[in-house]
């Protein structure tokens, strides 16, 4: 959980919480951060209790995970009962504890309650499972442990906890992220997920937060930037707060629309309107316009005045992300 200005969001050997209602892209995250982690041979965990194998795996190939990585480094389990429930079950949860992990996923707290039995408002049967599964996993592994889970759907009363009993809070051991979208995503278009610090124990992550939030008693200490636009590609980034000397919204450059926007003009031999570039390239409308104004600031293209009021932009030299692509992409 590395932001773009090195600050880590992830303490090792402690469990944490992504909390968040739904299509808040949690998941998404999680399966981000692991595409990050086995790229660079990290073992990751993923135990699955809401989605199915296949999904998974496309997911984090469309968000640049390497097969040949995921084959190595990436270890799925989907449970169907408590480790406890046979012998058989028993034996695999005990060998999976023998392993060394960088990351652990339990996508799906809700989930994997009713498939291990626990009652999500009993105080004793929460805390007894934080316990015996996620901390276990964690103090055995040394993995980062993070558990996905959702929110309340009235946004009155809240505050840092995710649905069901307070004592989700109590059994994390590292810190309590609270996801709020700031703009939706899908196919197409650019998702921005604020990242709010609820909870941390060890004190390590606050100080890089942006402004205190009285209402909930969070801060905002990263943006999840999923960027669609490039077709099969997922291009993920984790920004530093809004508002902070690097976190600035207003800093952000859409690179690879920026690539598709020179290459459509390097196509073309001729300066092109925006209703032509608009035709040439995907993305919403206001994200080609600050691709474009961001090509004018570094000089790529310019732009002057046509024929009824139309506004041409000719190409001076050729754009490329290259290595300021600030993403994780497919090799």
């Amino acid at each position: 959980m590395e932001r773009e200005d090195g600050v880590c969001l992830g303490y090792p050997a402690l469990v944490h919480a992504l909390n968040g209602e739904s299509e808040s892209m949690k998941s998404m995250v999680a399966q981000a951060e692991s595409a990050r982690c086995v790229n660079e041979g990290i073992d990751v965990l993923y135990i699955d209790c809401e989605s199915d194998q296949g999904a998974v795996i496309n997911r984090m190939m469309m968000l640049g995970a390497r097969p040949e990585q995921i084959k190595d480094y990436f270890h799925y389990v989907r449970p169907q009962l408590h480790p406890a429930g046979t012998e058989q079950e028993r034996i695999a949860f005990h060998g999976l504890l023998q392993r060394t992990y960088g990351l652990a996923i339990i996508d799906g707290v809700t989930e994997a309650f009713a498939i291990f039995g626990v009652k999500s408002i009993d105080n004793d049967e929460v805390t007894r499972w934080g316990r015996e599964i996620p901390r276990r996993i964690a103090d055995h592994t040394g993995a980062c442990v993070f558990l996905i889970d959702h929110v309340t759907k009235s946004e009155e009363g809240r505050g840092r906890f995710a649905i069901g009993a307070q004592a989700k809070l109590s059994y994390l051991t590292g810190a309590a992220y609270g996801l709020e979208v700031v703009e939706p995503g899908g196919v197409g278009m650019i998702g921005r997920i604020a990242l709010r610090v609820g909870k941390d124990r060890p004190g390590q992550v606050r100080p890089n937060a942006g402004n205190w939030r009285k209402s909930d008693r969070t801060q905002e200490i990263a943006v999840a930037v999923f960027d669609s636009t490039v077709p099969d590609k997922i291009l993920y980034r984790l920004e530093a707060p809004r508002g902070s000397a690097e976190g600035s919204t207003d800093n952000w450059q859409p690179t690879e629309l920026m690539e598709q926007i020179s290459k459509a003009l390097q196509e073309s031999g001729k300066a092109l309107s925006f209703r032509s570039i608009n035709a040439c390239v995907r993305g919403k409308r206001e994200t080609i316009e600050k691709a474009i104004k961001e090509l004018v600031h570094l000089g790529h293209i310019r732009v002057e005045q046509g024929s009824r009021n139309a506004h041409l932009h000719h190409l001076i030299h050729p754009y490329s992300a290259g290595d300021t692509l600030t993403a994780l992409k497919a090799v």
